[in-house]
């Protein structure tokens, strides 16, 4: 496992142009039931180059790992066979959904709801990046 949180997110946007898609966990504001210093930033996935996406629009929590193409199951590995980026599983409650992606970034900002989502470099600024991931 590469990233876990046990905060809410949500299918966020995706750019069709750039193939990439962002996941966000919505920051709280201090007047908001839950609201904590721990709630008080946006969690972005944004994945980039995506190939393939089995996404939900939500997930209760978020875990992520990266399936190396030799160690994948024999049901998936038709499906997966004929891209090149990483597979990404992201696990919520027992279900399992896959993305295959150049990389993933995951960072933290605090932006408000209207604020952009992707600059014209295909990439967001962070206060803070968790994890840089990429294919090579």
């Amino acid at each position: 496992m590469i990233f876990y949180s046990n905060r809410k997110f949500k299918t966020w946007a995706y750019t069709v142009s750039h193939s990439s898609l962002l996941i966000r966990s919505v920051m709280q504001y201090g007047d908001e039931d839950g609201y904590s210093e721990e709630t008080s930033y946006n969690i972005d996935l944004e994945f980039s180059f995506v190939e393939y996406m089995d996404v939900k629009t939500t997930w209760d929590s978020i875990s992520i790992s990266v399936i190396e193409k030799e160690n994948i199951k024999s049901e998936l590995k038709e499906k997966f066979d004929a891209y090149e980026g990483r597979i990404f599983e992201i696990e919520s409650n027992k279900e399992k959904t896959y993305i295959v992606a150049y990389s993933l970034l995951i960072g933290t900002n605090k932006w408000g709801l209207e604020d952009r989502i992707f600059n014209c470099d295909m990439n967001l600024e962070h206060d803070e990046v968790l994890l840089s991931f990429s294919y090579k």
